[in-house]
């Protein structure tokens, strides 16, 4: 049994070495229950050469405590941290962008813990994003805190609503006596926290944009507190991913390497998260059984959850079908309802119903572009799409890889905020690295 130990001031003190590790570790998924979802897919997916471990079950090396107190070991594969006040055990190395997965077990409802990530450390102080651990009557296990500087972030500590919300929503997350797998998925501002596969905190914050990872114990004497499974994933951020864009606030980020539960399928038959060398997109592969109440595309896959008035959205897209004139992927926008909704129709060649802006209004869609080019040139990989929309003069603008010129352009205002989506009319193809930058209703 391996003890790193921090002991009182006078006394001497073991340090860990830091460490690089260039191995992979295999991950093995346990069965469980639909409520996982695409989530479970993905961490069971062949992408287990990327993760690095962070903890190799032995000693602690890669590991340091800043604190003056508090006790740390290695007993049966796991890390077990001992104090008698709140300490963290720290990385040796800083993480930026990163998916981070591990798990804890608790001694008991009395007692707490996190798991810190981009966090900063002084001597016996370290502070930053702390993905919550709590056992508690109160459950906020799988909120967002910042240890040592603001407090509570989600849920938002004087705000009963937002305070029941979180609770209501993620309900049945953690497990008491049990150990709980914890997901960080940090890309750029875009925060998300998952407990045992269910999505507690979905968040955007710039604060911090890299920093190191830790571990928290509470100081509750006696206590012992176990983790194990650590690992890491080093992700690329977009270029384009930033908080802000022409004054919007960034509102959804999704690059589906934590799957794709935060989407609606028109037929979910249709749609499937793929491995492209390690990196994962949402994939309408096949022809979807859906029929629309009126002539509109047929293979949508939508936001859960989001509504936007003016908006900037902007994805990577691969259009996988063959060539011929009405080639198309569409991105959706103003949804309200199955029948009341625009579209882009992104196509090879225009015509009266192809490379067009439309609008389906309780009736068959209709076009309402005012000017648009011949069309685009899909050929083979992604391309740069982006959407523009202003609400109150009901300007729609399209732009394909080139940012400075539409390829498309409309005005209308019929529909005010409403849902977003892609798809295809009767087509195939890839979505990736969707953001979105909007105003809210």
């Amino acid at each position: 049994m391996f003890v790193f130990m921090r002991r009182r001031k006078g006394v001497s003190a073991m340090l860990c070495r830091s460490t690089e590790w260039g191995t992979s570790v295999a991950f093995v998924a346990v069965s469980c229950s639909c409520v996982l979802g695409m989530w479970t897919c993905v961490a069971a997916a062949s992408d287990t050469r990327s993760w690095t471990p962070l903890f190799n079950g032995r000693n602690l090396d890669g590991w340091g405590n800043p604190y003056d107190w508090g006790e740390a070991r290695v007993d049966d594969g796991q890390i077990v941290l001992q104090a008698e006040q709140k300490f963290f055990l720290v990385t040796a190395k800083r993480y930026r962008d990163f998916l981070f997965e591990g798990e804890v077990k608790m001694p008991d409802a009395q007692s707490n813990s996190g798991f810190m990530f981009r966090c900063h450390q002084e001597h016996n102080k370290v502070y930053g994003y702390q993905a919550e651990v709590d056992p508690s009557e109160r459950r906020w296990s799988g909120g967002l805190y910042d240890e040592g500087r603001r407090g509570w972030l989600n849920p938002r500590n004087n705000d009963g609503d937002s305070v029941k919300a979180f609770v209501e929503s993620t309900k049945g997350a953690f497990r008491l006596d049990d150990w709980n797998r914890y997901r960080i998925h940090c890309i750029g501002p875009s925060i998300r926290i998952y407990v045992n596969g269910i999505l507690t905190t979905d968040y955007v914050d710039a604060t911090d944009r890299d920093g190191y990872i830790a571990i928290q114990h509470h100081g509750e004497a006696g206590k012992m507190y176990r983790f194990r499974n650590l690992r890491l994933r080093e992700l690329p951020a977009p270029a384009a991913l930033r908080e802000a864009h022409n004054g919007l606030p960034l509102v959804f980020f999704e690059d589906f390497e934590s799957g794709a539960d935060r989407w609606t399928q028109t037929d979910p038959n249709a749609w499937k998260l793929i491995d492209q060398d390690g990196n994962h997109a949402y994939s309408q592969y096949q022809q979807s059984k859906y029929e629309p109440p009126v002539r509109s595309p047929l293979n949508i896959a939508r936001i859960k959850n989001l509504k936007v008035s003016d908006f900037v959205v902007q994805a990577k897209i691969e259009q996988t079908g063959r060539e011929y004139g009405h080639r198309d992927m569409c991105v959706f926008f103003g949804y309200q309802d199955s029948s009341h909704f625009y579209y882009t129709h992104i196509a090879s060649s225009a015509d009266d119903a192809a490379h067009s802006i439309h609008i389906v209004h309780g009736a068959p869609r209709v076009s309402i572009v005012l000017e648009r080019t011949r069309g685009v040139d899909w050929g083979t990989g992604y391309h740069d799409v982006r959407v523009v929309r202003n609400v109150s003069t009901g300007s729609i603008e399209v732009f394909f890889d080139d940012m400075s010129k539409p390829v498309m352009r409309a005005v209308d205002r019929t529909f005010g905020a409403g849902g977003i989506g892609f798809g295809t009319f009767d087509d195939t193809g890839n979505v990736d690295d969707v953001i979105i930058w909007g105003r809210k209703p």
